[in-house]
This record gives structure tokens, sequence and C-alpha cells, in this order.
């Protein structure tokens, strides 16, 4: 009798720690995967879509087992999280427009995660996503906006390239050069201080090989 409740108890144990490693794990409190057994990073498991009101359709690819992920804003906090799923897409829902990065995985049939970075704006409709690996140039629009006295302004780079960006007062005056230097792939933020300039519409420009697009921002104060 007691080898029978002996084997139970050592089958029912068996079974939590299976169900257990197989979420993947991400405890909303540190962002990605730290610490022993962790998962490996891996590029372009993870696809996203930007939907209204701030949400996030995140997808992962590579398992048909419960996924998992979290939204870390631009200061390393976790906002959202989904520990384990069997939803694959799932949501995720910012508490603002602003960058966020998606990091998103699942435990079987091996621990593997990846990230991704979303910019919602300030409507939080028709946002663009933004990839670790850009398959096109693009500008994005400038975050915030209007804004007083500095605002973050990303760009995304798909081949390597020299790469201007620029602003510019409405007479097509020359404000500032922010980049001016050979570009490799990948997505890039610089921010631009405008404590000197007064309130107004300026525009700003980049130009990465033969592309080049302009976007208008305004100065509040």
């Amino acid at each position: 009798m007691k080898s029978a409740m002996l084997l139970t108890m050592i089958f029912v144990s068996l079974v939590l720690i299976s169900l257990t490693n197989s979420e993947p794990g991400f405890n909303g409190t540190s962002p990605g995967c730290g610490g022993s057994n962790c998962h490996a990073s891996q590029t372009g498991i993870v696809t996203a879509e930007v939907l209204s009101n701030f949400q996030v359709r995140i997808t992962v690819t590579g398992t048909s087992n419960d996924v998992g992920g979290e939204l870390v804003n631009a200061a390393g906090t976790v906002v959202a999280v989904v520990n384990s799923t069997s939803d694959n897409p799932f949501i995720l829902t910012a508490p603002s427009s602003g960058t966020y990065t998606i990091n998103a995985g699942y435990k079987d049939p091996s621990l593997e995660w990846g990230n991704i970075s979303a910019v919602i704006n300030i409507t939080g409709i028709d946002e663009k996503l933004i990839g670790l690996k850009p398959e096109s140039f693009q500008l994005y629009a400038n975050y915030p906006n209007p804004f007083n006295p500095s605002t973050k302004i990303r760009y995304s780079i798909s081949e390597t390239v020299f790469t201007t960006l620029k602003v510019y007062s409405l007479l097509g005056q020359e404000i500032a050069t922010l980049i001016n230097e050979e570009k490799t792939p990948g997505v890039y933020e610089v921010t631009f201080d405008a404590i000197d300039l007064i309130s107004g519409s300026y525009f700003y420009q980049i130009k990465a090989g033969n592309f080049f697009q302009t976007r208008k921002m305004l100065v509040l104060k």
C-alpha cells in the first residue's frame, strides 16, 4: 500500500514538473531571460502587429505548445506580460504610446525566445513595427510630437550605406546634422534637442543612398 502511494506521489510530481517546464516562464519583473537554465536567444521567431488602443498582436513560430511574452518600455520596465497561453498569436497592451521591446518565446520543444521592437504613436492607430533586421529603409514619426525640449527620431537601414539625418527650418535653413556617417543594417534612434529653438514647425530628412524621406515636427514652448 505504501509502495503504491509512493509511486503515485512520484508520478504526480513528475507531471507537475513537466507542466512547469512547458511554460515559457516570463515572470513579469525582470525583462528577458536571465539566470541558469535560460532560454536561448533566437532571431526571427517573433513577429508582431500593432493594433488600435495600444495593443500589440504577437506571434511566436517554432512551436505548437504554449507561448508567452512581455512588453518592456524604453526605461527597461516590464509593463505587460503573459506568462503562458495556448493562444498564438496573443495580445499585449501597452499603458501608453512610446517605444517598446517585445520579448516572447516558449519552453517546448526547447528553451527559445526572441525579441522585436514596436513603436506606438500618440493615437495608437496605424503604427509601424521596427524589426531587428529591417527589410526596407524607413524614417519614423518622432516621439513625442509636439515636444519641448527634446524628441526621439527612429530610422531603419536595410543595407550598409552612407546616411545623413538633418533638421531644417520651414524656409529650408539647415538647423542641425544628427547623422553623417556610414550605417550598417539595423534600427537606430537619435535624440534631437531643440532647447535653443523657438516654437514652430521644423522638418527632418534622412538620405541613405538613393533613399530619402522628410517628416515634420513641432516645437511647442
